[in-house]
C-alpha cells in the first residue's frame, strides 16, 4: 500500500506527457464533410502533365499571381478535329485551320470549387480568350465569358470537360497564341489559372492551284 502515491503519480506523469505530444501534432486539414469524388482531380494522382506551366498574359508587365496549392488549374488544352464527349476527342494534326473553319479547343477544369446549398451540388466556372500573333503583346482579338459553366444537380457533379467553339474569321495566315484565362467564381478574389494554346491559321484551300497542279 505505501507504494500506491508513486504508482498514482507515474500515471499522472505518463497521462501528461501524451497530452502533452497530442498538442505537439499537426492537425490535418478539415472539411465540413468529405468532398464528393468529382470535387476530387480526375487523376488522383495529379500528374504533373495535368498542369501546363502558367504564364501570364505577354501584355501584362507585371507577372501572374501564383496559383494557391490546391486551387484551381486545368488539363493541357488540345486542338482538336472532333469532340464527342469527356475524353472522346481527335487532336488537330498541326493545330491547323483556314480563318473560314473554327478553332475547336478542350480541356479539363481542375480541382474547382463544389457548393453544396439547399440541396444541390453546384460548381461555377467562367472563361475569357485573348488571342495574339505568336511572339507579340497586341491583343488580336479578345472576349470575355466566351465561357459560363454553372452545372448544378442533386447527386454530386461528374467529371466535368469545357470545349471552346473559336471562330477564326478575319485572322490572317500565320502562327498565333490563344490564351486560355479560367476563374472559379465560387472561389472570389482567388486568382485564375491560364495556359496559352498554339494553333496555326492557314491559307484557304484555292481549287485553281489543285487544277494548276493536274
Amino acid at each position: 500500500m505505501g507504494k500506491q502515491p508513486q504508482s498514482l503519480g507515474a500515471a499522472w506523469l505518463g497521462l501528461g506527457l501524451a497530452v502533452l505530444i497530442a498538442a505537439t501534432v499537426p492537425l490535418a486539414a478539415q472539411t465540413g464533410r468529405p468532398a464528393p469524388k468529382s470535387a476530387r482531380p480526375v487523376d488522383p494522382s495529379a500528374r504533373q502533365d495535368d498542369f501546363p506551366e502558367e504564364s501570364p498574359a505577354p501584355s501584362d508587365d507585371t507577372p501572374a499571381p501564383l496559383p494557391r496549392p490546391g486551387g484551381l488549374r486545368m488539363s493541357r488544352a488540345v486542338v482538336c478535329r472532333t469532340i464527342n464527349g469527356y475524353e472522346d476527342y481527335e487532336p488537330l494534326p498541326d493545330a491547323a485551320q483556314t480563318s473560314d473553319e473554327k478553332l475547336l479547343i478542350y480541356f479539363r477544369p481542375l480541382r474547382y470549387k463544389i457548393e453544396f446549398a439547399d440541396g444541390y451540388y453546384r460548381a461555377h466556372l467562367v472563361q475569357d480568350n485573348e488571342i495574339r500573333k505568336r511572339g507579340k503583346k497586341e491583343i488580336v482579338r479578345q472576349k470575355r465569358k466566351v465561357v459560363e459553366y454553372e452545372p448544378k444537380s442533386k447527386d454530386p457533379l461528374g467529371p466535368l470537360y469545357i470545349r471552346n467553339t473559336i471562330s477564326l474569321k478575319d485572322l490572317k495566315p500565320g502562327e498565333y497564341d490563344l490564351t486560355i484565362i479560367l476563374h472559379d467564381e465560387l472561389e472570389p478574389g482567388s486568382p485564375p489559372t491560364r495556359q496559352v494554346v498554339r494553333f496555326k491559321v492557314i491559307p484557304p484551300f484555292d481549287p485553281r492551284k489543285k487544277k494548276a497542279a493536274r
